[in-house]
Parts: structure tokens; sequence; C-alpha cells
């Protein structure tokens, strides 16, 4: 009786045994796996990045709109001075800002507790020359231990234009920030790096 599996390693064809595909080089077989790797490298990459500019976008849009609610419920209270908005600021957000005490151009109007991106946030609402703004704090969550979880994957500000309104957002080591308000973007974006950097 034949045995169908050759059992005799001395027996064994020289190519019926690969370690790993070391001894036996397959071009063909090589280059389709370093093509399909290529692929699924690129196609993961794209998907990074398009993640990260959808995350920004919802950011955006639900700033924008505690932006348009801040705005039509004004309070008639006095507004709190730069240092006691601080405080409560970052009683309310963890997340340690400063504000300018000493420009008589910067008004704080309203600090709020708010939920942004389903995580709880603090809010200030100032204005600055006049215009109207709306910065948003939230404290960044430690999914990876300690690295922080960056909202976009490439630069460390994203501004631009949604609905007539302008937003800039940036990522500090300890929060997600955003300013949002009317005026034209590179105002916006201005304000944020003299102000809040």
């Amino acid at each position: 009786m034949g045995s169908a599996t050759n059992r005799n390693p001395a027996r064994r064809l020289d190519d019926a045994s690969s370690l790993g595909g070391l001894p036996e080089f397959r071009p063909r077989l090589t280059i389709v796996v370093v093509i399909l790797t290529l692929m699924v490298a690129v196609v993961g990459w794209r998907i990074a990045r398009d993640t990260g500019a959808r995350r920004v976008d919802v950011l955006a849009r639900e700033a924008i709109g505690l932006f348009d609610a801040a705005a039509s419920t004004a309070s008639a209270t006095a507004p709190p001075d730069a240092a006691e908005a601080e405080k409560r600021f970052r009683d309310l957000a963890g997340v340690p800002i400063g504000f300018p005490r000493d420009d008589v151009d910067f008004v704080p109007v309203e600090v709020r507790r708010e939920t942004f991106a389903n995580r709880p946030a603090a809010s200030l609402r100032f204005r600055y020359a006049g215009e109207g703004y709306l910065l948003v704090v939230s404290a960044r969550e430690r999914l990876l231990g300690n690295s922080p979880v960056a909202a976009f994957p490439e630069g460390s500000f994203v501004s631009g234009e949604r609905d007539g309104r302008s937003y800039v957002l940036w990522e500090r080591e300890e929060g997600t920030c955003i300013v949002v308000s009317e005026v034209d973007v590179t105002r916006a974006f201005d304000l944020v790096r003299r102000l809040f950097i």
C-alpha cells in the first residue's frame, strides 16, 4: 500500500519545503505582495486623512452652532473681569488657559459649561475691539495612555469659514480649542495667535 504523503525527509523533493520562501525566490509572487502592500498603505493613509478632515468639519459645525446659540441668548448680567472669567473658565474646562488682563479691547461677556463633541467643555463669549467671539475648550481624551489623540493629523492649526462664520481650531497638550466669529478668518487667526498662544 502506498501512502499519499511523503514522510521520509531523505526522499523529499528539493522544492517541496521552504523556509518562509527564503531558499526559493519567486519574483512574480514578490512583486504581487509588494504591490498589494503599497495599495493597502495608500488606502489606509487616505482613510486616516479623510477621517481627520471629517472630524474637523464636525467640530467646526458644532462650534458654529454654539456661537449662534450664544448670540441669540444674550445675558443681561454685568460681564466679569478677565481674572474672574479666567478662574471660572479653568474650573469648568480643566485646561489651563490665560486671558489677556491688560488689553482694554478684550471684554469677557459670559463663561458657560457646554457639551462639545460629546464631551464636557467650557465656553467663553467675549468681545474684542467691538466684535463678538466664542472660545470653546474641551479637555482631550487620553485613549492611548499618556499620548494625546489628535483630532487632525497634520499641522497645528486648522482655520476656515462656514455659513458666514470663521473658525480657528488648534490643539494643545491639554485640550482642543476653537474660536468662532463673524469676522474674516485672517483676523480671527491673528486674534488667536496674539491672545491664546
